[in-house]
């Protein structure tokens, strides 16, 4: 069989040994204690030391290239390959001559496939260039292929690219797809990492149905009685099945980026702990599922049914065989992934049988609607991963408004899933826990889009209310531009602001957090339509690259802003919960590109900071105990001089009894004696001098403020509400006066209290 090197591989035991020493991410040896320092300058440490005293065992880190092998290797081991290389010294002979070898990375085999994969690691996030690399396996696979049916016969082959820490240009994905080559990137990996984590073994079914998807399963037999019916408009078929047969046809379309060329997906990965509580219900309890699983069948041609010639009269259905596909990946399973998958590696996989119901070649946008009403009438469908499918289902809606949703949560999606995106692995997504990293929803970044102009805006009638800037009126047009320019513009700020950027909301940090974000992507908007407006841009014909490039001299002010940021600013805009909070965070960017460039003004900002900006703060709570006490002292002075002794009955009786009792309450704790008086509010005030007579015959010139004459006794002493409600403000750490609250004060000031001082 040529110079392929056969001995290198292993399997059983072996297979077990070796991938727990391929799990260690570092290199050992026994060296001479004598010969450390030398060892150590070459990256080796101590790990342990010998019973010879004369000797140690150390350690060395693993090239990062080569635990990204390891990594590949572990995964297929397992998803329960059965024969695999034992190390990086396996190659294979690819044609007559004995120079023609190739060796190989990772190599595995079990009874149906063979899989050869090459793997490419970066120690950090690099564009590819794999022209030469895959050309030359493209014309060495079938010499490879033709090597490996020779030792292992009737077995399908696929060779696997597998990358970390590269982003595939566009030639390089077209030449993998010329020659059926499959890329793994690490998102890939880690999919099925956490599947073989939760299935073991069984999770080689959706590894099979990815790589060898509509290709014949050898040897199973595929005919099955079956009812025939219609429900909804579609063709059902309902029937019973061993597990293992489903398993082998069935595919789960979980959202990953391992599925992200069947878009649309909808299901979420399944969980390990209601899959152990599946298993144990079937293998220790007897147990068994009335309830049937929910399929799609997905054939290219209509599915053979042979009616048997038994049929009841009249009846809606009709009795026969059922010819399911030999195929992997024809059975798409949008309910009951959990029953059907707690079957696997059970002793019961082909003695059971499971009840099914299966629509044939149903729409996956009409898998996603079914998946959604079950789940409604089951489990609540998470706000997350309805935001997903919602992306998914309303994309072509006949409706223009849902259309634009469905675009705003695409472009959060890619955000968050996208390599090239500043925000890869920081939006939480489905069902994923947040973490201090991944602490960005995409709630967020939709609403964020959707304040603005992006995109245009229509009513109920699918009538044009608004243009968007960005919108060229498709979906897949405009994803593409308006993603790449947000793309663009997040990665300048995260390049110049790279510290925060990394916090995440950890150390009190206040940019990848929803604040922050929720904030750039407002502000992002406010420069786009600036340049828009100077005739900088125009986005329905120039380049991502030329505008990104204009708007960078607007995003650097905010660079310079987040870098340089106070601890009462970050502690400001942290402490801002909810919807006020990334309103807040853009206020600051807008404030500090105007600051810079002047030029720059929003519509909006200037009245925000005049009523947001806390300048007036200070004037305030000076200003606001001395016009209470000027104002108490005036009413009271009034009152005795109109009523004489008995000005108190001239006070609201309620008013009377609240002071008292807070002045009662007071001297009790104290042991001092209390003026009741000091306990009425201004709003107590208000209710004074708007009392029975005591407006017409004493307060009404007294207590109308020059920017308050027109209106009755409410509207006139309206001014001493807001100075109440100021008072009650002042305690709190968000504490802001606005500019028309400030010039009431002054106002007020001057006429009750500027005397005082």
């Amino acid at each position: 069989m040529g110079n392929t090197n056969w001995d290198k591989l292993i399997s059983g035991e072996e297979i077990k040994k070796v991938k727990k020493i391929r799990s260690v991410p570092y290199m050992t040896k026994t060296i001479f204690a004598s010969s450390l320092e030398d060892e150590k300058s070459e990256g080796w440490d101590v790990l342990s030391h010998m019973k010879d005293q004369k000797k140690l065992k150390v350690k060395k880190d693993k090239p990062q290239d080569e635990i990204f092998e390891d990594t590949i290797w572990g995964l297929l081991a397992n998803l329960g390959f059965t024969t695999m290389n034992r190390d990086r010294h396996f190659t294979m002979s690819y044609g007559d001559s004995d120079a023609q070898t190739q060796q190989i990375d990772v190599f595995a085999v079990d009874n149906e496939t063979i899989l050869f994969v090459e793997c490419k690691s970066a120690i950090s996030l690099t564009n590819s260039n794999f022209k030469n690399m895959i050309e030359a396996y493209g014309e060495k696979m079938r010499g490879l292929q033709a090597e490996a049916n020779k030792k292992f016969p009737n077995r399908k082959c696929k060779f696997i690219f597998a990358t970390n820490n590269y982003i595939l240009s566009n030639s390089d994905e077209d030449r993998l797809k010329a020659f059926n080559f499959v890329h793994f990137n690490e998102n890939t990996v880690t999919y099925y990492q956490k599947l073989v984590k939760h299935l073991g073994t069984s999770a080689r079914y959706q590894l099979l149905g990815n790589l060898f998807a509509q290709t014949t399963i050898k040897g199973m037999e595929n005919r099955i009685p079956a009812i025939r019916g219609k429900m909804g408009g579609h063709t059902y078929y309902s029937f019973s099945i061993e597990p293992e047969k489903l398993l082998k046809i069935g595919y789960v379309l979980h959202r990953s980026e391992a599925n992200s060329n069947l878009m649309p997906t909808y299901q979420r990965l399944i969980k390990k702990g209601r899959l152990k509580a599946v298993r144990k219900f079937i293998n220790e309890d007897h147990g068994y599922f009335p309830n049937s699983i929910i399929i799609s069948i997905d054939t290219k041609r209509s599915l053979q049914f042979d009616r048997s010639e038994k049929q009841i009269p009249g009846a809606v259905a009709d009795l026969g065989i059922l010819h399911l596909p030999r195929q992997y990946r024809s059975a798409y399973i949008i309910d009951g992934q959990h029953r059907l998958y707690g079957y696997s590696d059970s002793q019961y996989a082909s003695s059971n049988s499971i009840p099914v119901v299966a629509f044939e070649n149903l729409d996956k946008k009409e898998q996603v609607r079914l998946f959604m009403e079950i789940n409604e009438n089951q489990k609540s469908v998470s706000k997350k991963l309805r935001n997903i499918l919602n992306a998914d289902i309303l994309w072509d809606s006949t409706k223009e408004s849902e259309r634009r949703d469905a675009l705003r949560l695409k472009i959060a999606q890619d955000l968050g899933e996208k390599t090239t995106s500043p925000l890869y692995g920081r939006i939480n997504i489905d069902e994923d826990q947040g973490s201090e990293i991944k602490c960005v929803t995409i709630e967020c970044i939709r609403i964020a889009i959707n304040v603005g102009n992006f995109l245009s805006r229509f009513d109920k009638r699918n009538i044009l209310t608004q243009n968007g800037i960005f919108d060229l009126g498709q979906n897949d047009a405009t994803l593409k531009l308006l993603y790449g320019f947000l793309e663009k513009c997040l990665s300048y700020v995260k390049t110049y602001s790279a510290e925060e950027w990394e916090k995440g909301s950890a150390m009190n940090g206040i940019l990848t957090i929803n604040n922050g974000i929720g904030g750039l992507i407002r502000t992002i908007n406010d420069i786009a339509n600036f340049l828009i407006d100077n005739k900088k841009i125009d986005p329905m014909s120039d380049s991502i690259d030329h505008m990104a490039a204009e708007a960078e001299y607007y995003l650097d002010p905010i660079c310079r802003f987040i870098n340089q940021l106070s601890e009462e600013t970050r502690t400001d805009i942290k402490k801002s919960y909810g919807g006020n909070g990334p309103i807040l965070c853009w206020r600051y960017f807008q404030k500090a590109i105007h600051d810079d460039r002047p030029e720059f003004n929003p519509s909006g900002m200037i009245k925000y900071w005049e009523d947001h900006g806390k300048e007036f703060n200070s004037d305030a709570i000076r200003m606001l105990p001395t016009i209470e006490k000027a104002v108490k002292a005036l009413v009271r002075e009034k009152l005795e001089e109109s009523y004489d002794s008995k000005w108190i009955k001239e006070i609201p009786q309620p008013i009377y009894t609240d002071a008292n009792a807070r002045a009662s309450k007071e001297e009790y704790e104290t042991g001092e004696t209390q003026d009741w008086w000091d306990y009425i509010t201004l709003l107590g005030v208000k209710s004074i001098v708007t009392y029975g007579k005591n407006w017409s015959n004493i307060f009404s010139d007294i207590f109308t403020l020059n920017s308050k004459t027109m209106g009755d006794k409410e509207v006139k002493t309206e001014w001493l509400t807001v100075l109440y409600k100021l008072q009650s403000k002042a305690a709190k750490a968000n504490f802001t006066v606005a500019k028309v609250e400030y010039q009431l004060l002054c106002e007020a000031y001057a006429k009750f209290a500027e005397s005082e001082t």
